[in-house]
């Protein structure tokens, strides 16, 4: 799909014109699909042969991607006693995309997004065989995996702008609610696979093949990537600008939506309070509160990925009138599973409260991210993302050390009944406010 529509100043949704004849104006594909039409046909969106083509590469890379993390998690744990440790990991991760994801979100907008993610997928996949190599070798230390780490970051800040920018231009405008849900599905979805297929390489090959099988994974990405027809940019088309003025564009518009600033705001906190205590802290957790092996933490990581995905498939028939209730009721899940985690003693208990723990997760960052891509103008639209992103990578690498800390100081148990705590209050002022500022459904503009 050639994005057509030129780059203007950011401009808060509900004060954009309308058009002649009375029908707001809505640059929103997602707006103009009524509800009954969300229930049919919910995989409407692979009869486009290259988004089919990409959506399966993205499938087997981020099983690949899964089957590291489990790897990198283990490994991290015999390199240092510490959750501190494993957070340290994660900030080197990130600080690089922290400061250079306003560039890559630029680079999105202006630049032809299938190059710039054939060339991130190269360097990710180097880095991954890299990684198995010193394992492979045994000589791996921690500071090899921070500078790894800090690599991988570096081209996530311009991978993940781009891949967020780039599918909704494979499918037809229509077809981008569906689009959405399905690669939320697939990213979840191979939390269930990655970790059950590290488990297996890791005990028939060793470690060291779980980094292997991520970085041939990436081919698949890249061999959908060459089949996918080059597309020009909207910032292409409306001409140059300088980097200053694009990624001011992108802030502007973000600042000037208070609807905006509450789904970030959301998402933030999730990051904050949450997330580093399922995919950062975990291992540790397996291995120093409920004190099991390797196998139990395969077993928590994939039930982990199954409720996540069940979250998503959720998401491909939600209708747009129940996206306030179901973020409410995914708060209080999520609260509710943390507590659970932190009084349980047993691992049957720890599963099922990780099991819906991930659903909640998956669920309310699934709508958030959908109420956001429906928002963005499309020549906007990998600055806006980017700027999401931020909301998630950002807070991320500074709350996982803050919670990693936290935990080493006075114990997991009580860090997860005070992250629970802070969770709940910030999370009922956020959905206030962003029930406040929620463009009314397509109904009543109706």
């Amino acid at each position: 799909m050639l994005i057509e529509q030129e780059s203007v100043p950011a401009q808060p949704r509900e004060n954009r014109p309308e058009r002649t004849g009375g029908e707001p104006e809505s640059s929103n594909p997602l707006v103009e699909v009524g509800e009954n039409q969300r229930g049919k046909n919910l995989l409407r969106a692979l009869r486009n042969r290259e988004f089919a083509f990409f959506w399966g590469g993205q499938a087997v890379s981020q099983t690949g991607t899964w089957m590291q993390q489990f790897a990198q998690g283990w490994v991290v744990t015999t390199l240092a006693s510490s959750a501190f440790a494993l957070a340290s990991v994660n900030l080197a991760a990130s600080i690089p995309t922290l400061i250079l994801m306003p560039f890559g979100g630029a680079a999105a907008d202006r630049m032809e997004r299938r190059r710039i993610l054939l060339i991130t997928q190269w360097v990710m996949a180097a880095l991954a065989v890299l990684m198995g190599a010193f394992v492979l070798i045994g000589r791996l230390h921690l500071w090899h995996v921070w500078l790894i780490a800090g690599l991988l970051g570096l081209a996530t800040a311009y991978d993940l702008p781009a891949y967020q920018s780039f599918y909704p231009q494979l499918v037809k405008r229509e077809d981008l609610p569906q689009a959405i849900a399905l690669n939320q599905a697939t990213f979840n979805g191979s939390r269930v696979i990655g970790p059950a297929l590290a488990s297996w390489f890791v005990v028939r090959w060793g470690m060291a093949a779980a980094f292997f099988a991520n970085g041939a994974s990436f081919l698949a990405v890249i061999g959908s990537l060459l089949l996918i027809r080059p597309r020009a940019t909207a910032a292409a088309i409306s001409g140059p600008k300088n980097i200053q003025y694009f990624m001011a564009e992108g802030f502007r518009y973000v600042r000037e939506s208070p609807h905006m600033l509450a789904l970030f705001g959301l998402t933030a906190i999730t990051t904050m309070f949450v997330f580093p205590n399922v995919a950062i802290l975990m291992p540790f957790y397996v291995k120093h509160v409920l004190e099991v092996g390797p196998g139990s933490l395969g077993a928590i990581m994939v039930v982990s990925g199954a409720g996540a995905f069940l979250g998503a498939i959720c998401l491909l028939a939600l209708p747009r009138s129940a996206r306030m209730g179901w973020i409410m009721s995914a708060l209080f899940v999520i609260k509710l599973a943390l507590f659970a985690l932190a009084w349980s003693h047993n691992l049957g208990l720890a599963i099922t409260a990780v099991a819906i723990l991930s659903f909640g997760i998956s669920s309310s960052l699934g709508v958030a991210s959908t109420m956001v891509q429906e928002s963005a103008p499309d020549a906007l639209r990998g600055r806006v993302m980017s700027l999401y992103s931020l909301a998630f990578t950002g807070v991320m690498p500074f709350a996982a050390m803050a919670v990693a800390q936290l935990a080493d100081v006075i114990g997991m148990r009580h860090e997860l009944i005070l992250s629970a705590v802070l969770y709940g209050i910030s999370g009922m002022l956020l959905w206030r406010m962003l029930r406040k500022t929620n463009p009314r459904p397509l109904a009543d503009q109706e």
